[in-house]
């Protein structure tokens, strides 16, 4: 090969690593979650590219979403939810990051509601990975460790490395919580040999805490139920009762509970769980005056007890003056009533997905 032709082919190496560098930054700077979410995974962007594929928007904002609350940024987790993409996912935290923020009943018909999918993401056999990945969020968030360590786990398993300082961040600190220090300081052993997690990991080792984690961790550990309980996969309204009977002050917990009542749309259930000196809401004065109606139980005297204001009677007088008028159709109501429970009450329907 001569001189010239091999400074040629320099040349064109040359260009074409630069091509690929600026093609890989490119990249990165279009979908810089799905390198996060890889990193969390244990695995490079090239293996992630492999296990998941090209990503898309869509799946850009999933995987944001779920990076965020693994760092627990909810202002970040809002943000990327904002926009209403009418996936299970998306509403899962959006619901998630209202609830952190204490405003969970206040947003939920603000936005497309799963039913009660939209809450708790459905952990089974025809599962993806990363919902069982996600799966677990809710129920760190809630206090209740036994599913947000079974959903770590299981989102290990199944990851494509079967590692990842998503999962053994999450089944350390479950174990913190519970007070089970042998297993907790074996999964921080595994994160001080990653230099990402080094720091995280020194911290979280007991004779280490700061005040504040022990706060952290104090909190959590007084939301855990008193009682063993053996449930069912999809038993949330069970386990979020238990988890009252042993703290109502749980108020994420009986807003969880409460709004997956009325996705569900049992008002029986939500009157028999809803207490009014403990939360209110808009949504929950819009619930209860069904109820109420169906059973003749429209008396100032309720309407007292319940926290009833005269602006939600009147607004509900409304709504059953144009559903009589339009004989029950909805067509003229989706403007005013669009976002109000009623209008979820009478005309959501599940769909062969839900």
């Amino acid at each position: 090969m001569s001189r010239k032709t091999r400074r040629t082919l320099g040349i064109i190496l040359a260009v074409a690593a630069l091509a690929a560098g600026g093609s890989q930054l490119a990249f990165l700077a279009r979908y810089p979650y799905f390198r996060k979410y890889a990193a969390q995974n244990g695995i490079s962007l090239s293996e992630a590219r492999k296990a998941w594929g090209h990503p898309d928007k869509l799946s850009e904002v999933a995987m944001g979403l779920a990076v965020e609350a693994a760092n627990e940024n909810w202002q970040a987790v809002a943000a990327l939810a904002a926009e209403d993409r009418q996936a299970e996912v998306g509403t899962y935290y959006y619901n998630l990051a209202n609830a952190m923020q204490g405003q969970l009943p206040d947003k939920l018909m603000d936005y497309y509601q799963p039913f009660e999918r939209g809450l708790f993401l459905p952990v089974g056999s025809h599962s993806t990975p990363f919902i069982i990945a996600c799966a677990g969020d809710v129920w760190f968030e809630l206090g209740y460790m036994p599913l947000a360590e079974r959903d770590a786990m299981l989102g290990m398993l199944f990851s494509p490395a079967h590692t990842g300082s998503r999962y053994l961040r999450r089944l350390a600190e479950t174990n913190l919580v519970t007070g089970d220090f042998e297993a907790a300081s074996k999964y921080l052993r595994i994160l001080l040999n990653s230099p990402g997690d080094r720091e995280w990991a020194a911290e979280r080792f007991p004779d280490a805490w700061s005040p504040e984690y022990r706060q952290r961790i104090m909190e959590k550990r007084a939301l855990l139920p008193r009682i063993d309980l053996v449930h069912g996969m999809d038993q949330a309204p069970l386990i979020l009762r238990v988890m009252l009977g042993s703290n109502p002050s749980n108020k994420m917990a009986l807003d969880y509970l409460l709004c997956y009542d009325l996705l569900t749309k049992d008002l029986d259930a939500f009157v028999g769980d809803f207490d009014p000196s403990l939360t209110r809401s808009r949504l929950y004065e819009e619930a209860m005056l069904i109820f109420l109606a169906s059973k003749g139980g429209m008396t100032e005297d309720n309407f007292s007890h319940y926290h009833i204001s005269p602006q939600t009677i009147a607004q509900f007088n409304r709504f059953v003056t144009i559903y009589k008028q339009d004989g029950g159709s909805g067509r003229n109501l989706s403007a005013e009533f669009g976002k109000s429970y009623w209008y979820y009450f009478y005309f959501a329907a599940k769909n062969e997905k839900n």
